[in-house]
């Protein structure tokens, strides 16, 4: 096999089992600390993100130009911008069940810690595809 498959094959094999032990962690243990788990999860997300924009990058500027590759990647940061600014998040509004909750006393702890590991470990899910 060519030299360069095997290296590939290396990698993936690599981070296959990486994954698998992360995984095999978060089995274990009966209670993650969302805290860390947070953490770890925007850190992952971040070093993929960089990842994929520093080979993207890369790219654009040998194929259109130093100068056109940062003002597209300018026009990209202020249109996410806007959209940040214009389109609010869901859970920063509060809503109508927290408002009655809020009324009646009931501050729902344990509900709140089933969603908030629920909203945590879809994030992973989301961030692992």
């Amino acid at each position: 096999m060519d030299s360069q498959v095997m290296v590939a094959l290396a990698l993936s094999l690599v981070g296959g089992l990486s994954t698998s032990v992360g995984a095999l962690f978060v089995i274990l243990y009966e209670a993650p600390n969302l805290k860390m788990l947070g953490l770890l999860q925007g850190f992952a997300a971040g070093l993929m993100l960089s990842i994929s924009f520093l080979d993207l990058a890369h790219n654009a500027m040998n194929s259109i130009g130093f100068l056109k590759g940062n003002l597209w990647f300018f026009a990209g940061v202020i249109f996410f911008a806007l959209v940040v600014n214009f389109i609010p998040e869901p859970s920063m509004s509060p809503s109508s069940d927290a408002k009655e909750k809020k009324k009646s006393g009931d501050h729902g702890g344990k509900d709140m810690i089933k969603k908030h590991r629920r909203q945590v470990l879809f994030s992973g899910i989301i961030t692992a595809i």
